[in-house]
């Protein structure tokens, strides 16, 4: 008998000067992104977070927003964004809520372009607010 996943903690990951702070809270179907994300060992860093993802993913939500609030990625870190809103995508097309928010803080335009890049290769809907 196949055991179904459970996921009923919030994953919290402290940002540092190299690595994002990463907020998943399961019961209200949030997660947020914020800070810089350019870590030493990029697989090590996002492991628990993909993880929590997939197992996320497993169960419907009424809703699930995605807050990305990055003021700069390096290429490691957005291989391992696309694996995230790849999964999270796949999650939309099977009929479940995804909405998607890169919240633009008046940094570098190239980092939004990049943002773009990876949404637009999903071809998933995205918004972009000024904050």
């Amino acid at each position: 008998m196949k055991r179904k996943a459970q996921v009923s903690k919030d994953l919290v990951i402290e940002a540092t000067r190299t690595s994002p702070g990463i907020e998943c809270f399961y019961s209200k179907g949030v997660l947020q992104f914020s800070g810089d994300s350019y870590p030493e060992n990029a697989a090590d860093f996002f492991q628990p977070l993909l993880q929590w993802v997939n197992n996320y993913v497993r169960v419907p939500h009424e809703q699930t927003t995605v807050e990305f609030r990055l003021k700069y990625f390096n290429t490691s870190s957005s291989r391992y964004i696309f694996q995230i809103m790849e999964i999270l995508h796949g999650y939309q097309a099977r009929g479940n809520a995804v909405k998607v928010v890169w919240k633009s803080q008046g940094q570098d335009d190239d980092m939004l372009d990049t943002w773009r890049e990876i949404m637009d290769e999903l071809e998933m809907p995205y918004a972009v607010e000024s904050t």
